[in-house]
């Protein structure tokens, strides 16, 4: 039986508070979503569909940024080298866009001061995604048929002035490009190919590119952000928050301009055992909501000055063994190491369980489980031993993050909440 999911959004545009970091903005500015997000060393630029904005890290103030009138609005921003000083935002003809304002210029537009000042170093109306390598490589997905897709992907090695198409003809819609973990300097692409999304790499600037899937395992260590990536998924219900400059600060949203509701974090950011002792941390499930937050059809319903209708705290069901590990997984990171761990429980836990014909089952037994409560006003709370999940015995400095998985609640009880999440990263220290 196919599962559908469907997605609850929390919308976060509050109508009567706007926080410290927004005061100087007016009510709509601040509670506008954002469209797009880029998070520099000093500063956080964020997009909507009609302002550009800057918050220094330090004061987590914003202001509106000063455009060129011929600069459209409602962009994105290109992706950078982690110190880059630059900032590259990226406008293009959006399919479902009204007629364009007379005069607008569409294109990559380049600022090197933090935004004070833009000046457009490449002009088309189909850039797509941007990239830019360390090396001074500028990639730009063009000849989009939706956001972020297109059938071509050129290559600039002068921040725009010239390109050359590097793609070639028939392989599909790129989807998106990273840099090639496995080819230093270079990129490969994930690529919808009609039936099923493939990956292409290239061993050389010539760029013959090869088809792989699914995408190689990396060879070598992962960044750190790329490793302690945040992801979430379910099978029955995945709810999610979008980013306004109201609460952007208040959330860890980092170059992303809305996140997963459900969050895992530490109770503390650094733990100390000693060797042998058992590494016993304290942890919440968090559910992310904002009592006074508007749903979309509140705002709707104060837009049209109609009564606002009663807006419920959501609540969920939450699966976990109490004294066991089964449904919680690791990411474990030191100066010589990164491991995994998934939840133990996605290979016990069955949805169905096959039967052959002597009758006998030879799959695993499901793990037994207990269902709490966990809501905004309710987080879950309990104590991990992730030395039963992972060796912690040699002394050091461990960088940790915890997973949860559910594994698959069977099919008969589709109240409770089935899927994963993952948390904040924090410091564990072994003692000799």
């Amino acid at each position: 039986m196919k599962r559908s999911l469907r997605l609850i959004v929390c919308a976060f545009a509050l109508a009567t508070c706007v926080s410290a970091t927004a005061a100087e903005l007016t009510d709509t500015e601040a509670h506008t979503a954002l469209t797009a997000v880029s998070k520099r060393e000093a500063y956080v630029f964020a997009s909507t569909i009609d302002g550009l904005f800057r918050a220094p890290l330090a004061t987590k103030r914003w202001e509106r940024l000063k455009t060129p009138p011929d600069m459209p609005l409602n962009g994105t921003f290109a992706k950078l080298p982690a110190k880059s000083p630059l900032v590259i935002y990226v406008v293009y003809r959006k399919s479902l866009e009204k007629p364009a304002r007379e005069g607008l210029r569409y294109g990559l537009y380049l600022s090197r001061d933090n935004g004070t000042n833009w000046k457009l170093i490449s002009e088309r109306d189909d850039f797509g995604e941007t990239l830019l390598l360390p090396n001074g490589f500028l990639f730009a997905v063009t000849g989009h048929t939706q956001e972020n897709s297109g059938n071509h992907l050129l290559r600039s090695p002068d921040m725009g002035k010239t390109w050359l198409d590097i793609w070639g003809k028939g392989m599909g819609h790129v989807l998106n490009m990273e840099p090639d973990p496995n080819h230093p300097g270079l990129v490969r692409a994930q690529v919808w190919g009609g039936v099923r999304t493939v990956g292409y790499e290239a061993e050389d600037e010539n760029y013959q590119w090869k088809l792989i899937y699914p995408l190689r395992p990396v060879k070598g260590r992962l960044s750190s952000d790329k490793f302690f990536s945040r992801s979430a998924s379910s099978t029955n219900r995945l709810y999610a928050y979008f980013a306004t400059l109201a609460n952007y600060f208040r959330y860890d949203f980092g170059d992303g301009h809305e996140s997963y509701a459900f969050d895992v974090v530490p109770l503390k950011d650094r733990y100390e055992f000693t060797s042998g002792a058992g590494v016993r941390v304290k942890i919440r499930a968090l559910f992310h909501f904002d009592a006074e937050s508007l749903w979309p059809e509140r705002r709707e319903a104060l837009d049209r000055g109609q009564p606002l209708p009663k807006s419920e705290e959501p609540r969920e069901k939450f699966a976990d063994q109490p004294d066991g590990t089964e449904f919680w997984g690791i990411r474990v990171e030191t100066a010589d190491l990164q491991v995994l761990k998934y939840p133990g429980g996605r290979s016990s836990f069955m949805s169905r369980k096959y039967v052959p014909e002597n009758g006998k089952s030879d799959q695993p037994p499901a793990v037994k489980y207990d269902v709490f409560d966990l809501a905004p006003s309710k987080p879950y709370e309990r104590e991990l031993d992730l030395s039963k999940i992972f060796d912690f015995s040699k002394p050091g400095e461990y960088r940790v993050q915890v997973v949860y998985g559910s594994g698959g609640i069977p099919i008969k009880d589709r109240t409770i909440w089935d899927g994963h999440f993952s948390g904040a990263v924090f410091t564990v220290v072994i003692r000799p």
